[in-house]
């Protein structure tokens, strides 16, 4: 079964892009633009990761991701980062925050990828369900 991955972005153009570099992994990809959609569509969804912009609309990616650790239905979800916020700290104040990992945008599609296998493994070799 593809691995589905809960993408967390407000900006159409950033959830568009980041679909396609997961789809083109072999992803399925369940979309929220907002932290508070997130919450909802992890405990229904139960995703294998997560991907969440930091500056969202209302509540941020950082309270959001604490919310997801600290629920123990959503706590092993690997959460990743994806952020224009890269000044010093920032890093630090994510992994503090229970993200697993950090990457900035514009989007390094090689550093995505390698994150999403850290997490996933490589998708595309996961057998088909018949």
């Amino acid at each position: 079964m593809a691995p589905r991955v809960l993408v967390v972005e407000d900006n159409p153009v950033n959830l568009e892009l980041v679909a396609a570099l997961l789809e083109s992994e072999g992803c399925g990809v369940i979309p929220a633009e907002t932290a508070d959609a997130s919450l909802r569509l992890a405990a229904e969804e139960r995703p294998d990761l997560i991907v969440m912009d930091i500056q969202l609309p209302g509540m941020s990616g950082h309270d959001a991701t604490r919310r997801l650790k600290a629920d123990p239905a959503t706590a092993g979800i690997p959460v990743v980062a994806l952020t224009a916020h890269a000044m010093r700290g920032e890093e630090a104040r994510a992994h503090e925050a229970g993200f697993d990992a950090f990457l900035t945008k514009p989007v390094d599609t090689h550093a995505f990828r390698a994150a999403l296998h850290r997490f996933l493994g490589d998708p595309r070799e996961r057998p088909a369900v018949r």
